[in-house]
This record gives structure tokens, sequence and C-alpha cells, in this order.
């Protein structure tokens, strides 16, 4: 079954994720959204954009094929959540919603708060990405809100390695609180054969976890996410 509310967490490529889903699905009518802050998506990745929609605005453009981003007006040119009850009645009007559900900060890898990622319950499936640009990178300047972790927040100069790219996804996974048929995990940025081939472990030790995992990269590979979420 092709899962109709994608939310999407995590770090190192979320937005790049809803372009490239929304742009894909452009034959069905997709709702793109957020339930923390994300900037508009605007054409030609979305067919339009609605700040502070009304409820009979934002139901009659999503009659239409296409991606419409909608969302509330907020600071710095982002925009912030629906009303849970326009989320509702949007996401009912929709055939596919697509839902920026976390920040980071423009870093590659994230750690949450306790009121983190900010999940809708109409989630059918939450796709998890990662950066693999984080490898290599001191910590400080790769991972968003490393200071959570109490090793990193005392060193924080120590290189990300795989031991610390999987500390970020599982952290992430148990954040979700979801069942792991509900998780996706894309460790994107593969953009070189050595990214990937030092993401192999990677990858593996979360396959052992359970994990539908997948080692990409959305910017050579801009269909990878239509493929393996509704195609395959």
């Amino acid at each position: 079954m092709q899962p109709k509310f994608v939310s999407i967490v995590g770090a190192g490529g979320k937005t790049t994720a809803l372009r490239v889903m929304a742009r894909a699905l452009a034959s069905y009518r997709v709702l793109v959204t957020t339930t923390t802050h994300m900037f508009p998506v605007p054409p030609p990745d979305c067919r339009t954009v609605l700040l502070d929609p009304t409820p009979s605005k934002l139901l009659e453009q999503l009659r239409l094929p296409g991606a419409v981003c909608a969302g509330q007006s907020a600071e710095n040119g982002k925009l912030c959540a629906l009303s849970p009850a326009l989320l509702t009645q949007a996401a009912a009007a929709a055939d596919i919603v697509l839902c920026e559900a976390d920040g980071a900060h423009c870093l590659p890898l994230k750690l949450h708060r306790s009121d983190e990622p900010v999940l809708s319950p109409q989630t059918d499936l939450c796709l998890i990405v990662e950066g693999l640009s984080a490898l290599g990178k001191p910590i400080r300047d790769a991972v968003h809100r490393y200071a959570l972790c109490p090793d990193w927040a005392q060193s924080p100069d120590q290189t990300v390695g795989i031991p610390e790219l999987l500390y970020c996804v599982r952290e992430t996974v148990a954040a979700c609180g979801l069942p792991k048929e509900k998780l996706r995990v894309l460790l994107n940025q593969a953009d070189t054969p050595t990214l990937t081939e030092l993401a192999e472990p990677a990858a593996q030790a979360l396959v052992e976890d359970g994990l539908d995992c997948r080692i990409g990269s959305l910017h050579a590979d801009p269909a990878l996410l239509y493929r393996w979420i509704y195609a395959e």
C-alpha cells in the first residue's frame, strides 16, 4: 500500500527530498507542508505556494493535480504549521501529503530535543534523511544539537565517523517512536563512490537493526525516493 502521509525528518537533505518528491508526484494532488518551519517550495517543484490560506482557497487548489505548498507565515520568509483542523481537512482532500517535520539548521546530522521531531498522527511513513557529508568533519560543525550527547558536548572537535553517524540515525529512530515498518532511512549525499563505500557498513548495520535503509544521492538521482516509496 502506498503511503498517503509522508513525514520527512533528520538532516542532510530534507528540503531536497520534498522538492524531488513533489515534482515526481506532479500528476497527483499533493500537499507540501510542515509541522515545524521550512522555506516555501516554489515552482517548478510545487505548482503554487499559499501563505496563510483560508480553508476554501487551500481545498480549491487541492482539487487540481500538482503540488501545493501551504503554511502559515513565519519569520525570515519561512512557513510554519497549518492549524491541526486545516491540516486534517487538507490531508483528506489531497492524494498525498509531504510534511517536513524536523529542523537541522542546514547541517547534515542532528540530535533531538524531547519535543522533536513533530510528527503528525496521520503519518503513514516517516523518511529519515541523514547527510554523509558529515563524515570526516568535527562534530560541532556537522551535528545540530550535538551537545545533547554528553560525550560530544565535552569533545565537540572529535571527527564524525561511522559510529557517530549510526548514533544519530538510531537516536532519530528512537525519537520518532514509530514501528520500524513505518520508517525508511536514506543515507544521502553519497555523491562520490568513496562516500558510498564508506557508508556501506552503516547501511548494513541499520538493515540488521530491522530498518529499510538505502545509500544514495538526491542530487545525482532525484527519482530515487519516488521509485523506492511509490514505484517499487
